[in-house]
């Protein structure tokens, strides 16, 4: 039985033009390809019109969608076009690899036995870490002088297809393959592959059983010489499969769009490639003897299109250059090196920042996949493309901005859909901001990512549209909550995604939470939020009433019970309440109403008032009523030298300088009887408690803009200063007669004509 094993490089486009080569040569009646067994039943869709690359198959744990793993196609791939040569001609084709239920076991195995050695950790001795094993592949990179092993791969594997030369392009790798194994150089994934290359014996043994007589196997190049004895090896390979982790784990697939950036190795989901643009040419034009003026005249285009100057001789001197190089660095045929070398020296002068942009859109090339709409897909999912459809918002990989104004019905919908996303952890739009002011106006960059796909498939629990996705899930993770700032958070989500249900829950919860809670810090925490969603009502279809009755029963609350909370207490809990009130004043300016206002700043004066209270929360107060015009300066000044008072323990008066001055030292620079009483205190300070507290000063002046720091320092050259009110000259032997007479002459150099 013929068994032909073909070793590649995953996305190479020299070994995908050698696999059609050689599968056009031997006409297999059976196509393995390496990759999960659970890709069997979604692979038929490969050579569907309107599945196009790059796209990927996305492999899931049913129960567990978050442990999923991908397997990336391009045009280009081997495993792509001898998948699509065997469906075109009805030829079985099978995947060929581990199970991914056993390697999703397996891992789920390895995070269980990590938690426990952490538990025991501190009884056992540190392990030594794992050696580090470097690429195969490059020993022989070093031999012949590369220091990448990557590119002496494209150079001798990749970049000189020759035509009817197949045969011989594998046997060489098979041979260079072989020798590395039989010398026992160590792969990173050595453990790893040992049961991945005895299931895919096992599954070639298989098909042989099926008396398939003329089987053709494409798997990475490391591989293939361990495929190529699957007799011998039977007995020893059902002994360690029989070991390996039994598991109930259901995998399902579906393909997902993919994108160039995701292929790149630069982008996370490495696929072993970093220029499928590059690839997708060499592609369509890689065996024509011009490629590389045409790759040139690409790059001239598009740098043309950014207003910069090429002409026709820039493109030949740059093919002439690129010549050159390959030529002395012994090379049979021009690579991507040689022309970004050429474009950078003759195109751009130089600079590597134009060079950049032809590696975002030609080298790597923005593109996204596309699948057919019939593909089986779960609810959630379908709703989320109708609604993307409905709402005219494209699923691309670039950047693309959007100013809404929640006035117009689509924009409005729009508006809905990203919210709704946003609550389902989904975040397709990147809120910016936008340019008008009223609540009616937002702006947002929408860039989608294939794994959101991901994300989509594990909400699907939660409902089969978006609407009923969001509302459960809001409803779940508030119902037992007691956290009423978490629960003002998904209020604060659910209005502008117009989660009707949703909201007349959380309100209820909030109110009823609020209503036994006896921590006025998380009262705190839940105003803002719920101050800030009471201001969608010229916009959102939603009755606030309910929200500014919360609203007001929240801050009649937090005023009864906040001079007790913030008595006696320590340095951090003093600075988490001093945060708390910053937050409740600025939430009280949106309130607009006056008698919870004037509740609010009577609790500060309580607070200024209060002994035992921390002096960066009494420091805090003052500052707030003097912004808000409720104290005067002189009953400021008057408090200032109270707080700095000899009297008072140092550490008290550098709370309170601190609470007072945080964020702006603006008063001190226009106020000199505040600067004066500052600036005698700092003077007559003890050497001991200035060494103390001189990191508090320093933390506080930090806070300031340079320009105020700059304008302080200068003021404490001078040291004390005098208020101009504070004092007239007055001198008896003054001569106004005589100064009136030199007043002529400074109008007539003035230029200044007397009336």
């Amino acid at each position: 039985m013929p068994l032909t094993i073909l070793g590649i490089r995953h996305h190479g486009v020299g070994s995908t033009q050698n696999v059609i080569e050689m599968l056009e040569q031997i006409q297999p009646d059976m196509v393995l390809v390496e990759g999960a067994p659970e890709l069997d039943s979604i692979i038929s869709w490969i050579g569907n019109e309107q599945l196009r690359p790059p796209v990927a198959v996305l492999g899931y744990n049913v129960d567990d969608p978050q442990q999923a793993t991908f397997y990336p196609f391009a045009e280009f791939s081997p495993e792509w076009q001898a998948i699509l040569y065997a469906n075109q001609r009805q030829i079985p084709v099978r995947m060929l690899d581990l199970p991914l239920a056993i390697g999703f076991q397996q891992k789920k195995n390895e995070k269980e036995n990590e938690t426990i050695e952490e538990a025991d950790s501190e009884e056992k001795e540190p392990v030594a870490p794992p050696p580090i094993h470097k690429d195969p592949i490059a020993y022989f990179a070093e031999i012949a002088g590369y220091d990448n092993s990557e590119l002496w791969w494209e150079h001798h594997f990749e970049h000189n297809y020759i035509s009817n030369n197949a045969k011989e392009h594998f046997d060489a790798v098979m041979l260079m393959m072989s020798e590395l194994r039989q010398a026992n150089i160590p792969s990173v994934l050595d453990e790893e592959n040992i049961a991945r290359e005895a299931y895919m014996r096992e599954i070639i043994r298989k098909a042989q059983n099926e008396l398939y007589s003329n089987i053709v196997v494409v798997c990475g190049a490391w591989h293939a010489p361990a495929l190529l004895d699957v007799n011998t090896t039977a007995k020893a390979d059902t002994k360690l499969l029989k070991s390996l982790p039994k598991t109930k784990i259901k995998v399902a697939t579906t393909w997902i769009p993919w994108t160039n950036q995701r292929l790149s190795m630069h982008s996370g989901y490495g696929a072993g490639i970093t220029s499928p643009g590059w690839y997708d040419f060499l592609w369509e034009k890689g065996n024509n003897p011009d490629f590389a003026i045409e790759w040139l005249s690409h790059v001239a285009r598009l740098f043309r299109k950014r207003q910069v100057d090429i002409s026709t001789a820039h493109v030949i001197e740059a093919f002439r250059l690129a010549e050159t190089l390959t030529s002395l660095r012994g090379l049979s045929r021009i690579g991507l090196l040689e022309l970004n070398e050429a474009t950078q020296t003759v195109m751009c002068m130089g600079d590597t920042i134009l060079l950049s942009l032809v590696k975002d859109k030609l080298i790597v090339a923005n593109r996204l996949g596309e699948i057919p709409d019939e593909l089986p897909k779960v609810p959630l999912q379908l709703d989320f493309e109708k609604l993307a459809k409905s709402n005219r918002l494209a699923l691309t990989a670039e950047k693309k901005e959007y100013e809404l104004d929640l006035r117009k019905e689509l924009d409005l919908s729009r508006s809905k859909m990203i919210h709704r996303l946003d609550i389902l952890e989904i975040n397709w739009g990147q809120k910016v901001y936008a340019r008008s002011k009223g609540t009616f106006k937002e702006a947002w960059t929408l860039a989608w990512k294939p794994e959101m796909y991901l994300s989509l498939i594990d909400k699907a629990v939660w409902g089969n549209t978006l609407e009923d996705a969001c509302t459960k899930y809001l409803i779940d993770t508030s119902q037992k909550s007691q956290n009423i700032g978490k629960i003002a958070d998904n209020i604060q989500k659910a209005i502008p995604a117009e989660l009707f249900v949703a909201i007349e829950f959380l309100l209820n919860k909030i109110d009823e939470v609020a209503a036994i809670s006896a921590d006025i810090l998380d009262l705190m925490t839940a105003l803002k939020p719920m101050v800030e969603v009471s201001r969608y009502g010229n916009v959102r279809k939603t009755d606030l009433g309910a929200i500014r009755l919360i609203v007001d029963s929240l801050l009649t609350r937090i005023c009864i019970g906040l001079p007790n909370t913030c008595f006696g207490l320590d340095d951090d809990n003093s600075r988490k309440v001093f945060g708390h009130i910053q937050q409740v004043n600025e939430a009280t300016k949106l309130i607009e109403n006056d008698e919870l206002t004037q509740l609010w700043f009577d609790t500060l004066k309580k607070l200024l008032n209060k002994d035992g209270v921390h002096g960066i929360i009494q420091g805090c107060t003052c500052r707030l009523l003097l912004d808000a015009q409720v104290i005067t300066i002189k009953e400021t000044a008057e408090r200032f030298a109270w707080a700095l008072s000899q009297g008072q323990e140092p550490n008290f008066s550098a709370g309170w300088l601190e609470g007072f001055l945080k964020g702006s030292g603006m008063i001190l620079i226009y106020d000199h009887v505040l600067w004066n009483l500052l600036y005698k205190w700092v003077a007559e300070l003890p050497q001991e408690y200035f060494t103390e507290l001189l990191p508090i000063l320093r933390r506080t002046f930090s806070h300031f803009i340079p320009n105020e720091r700059k304008q302080l320092g200068e003021k404490a050259k001078v040291g004390t200063m005098i208020q101009s009110q504070d004092f007239t000259t007055i001198n008896k032997n003054f001569n106004h007669q005589l100064a009136e007479g030199v007043l002529p002459m400074l109008d007539t150099l003035l230029g200044i004509t007397r009336l």
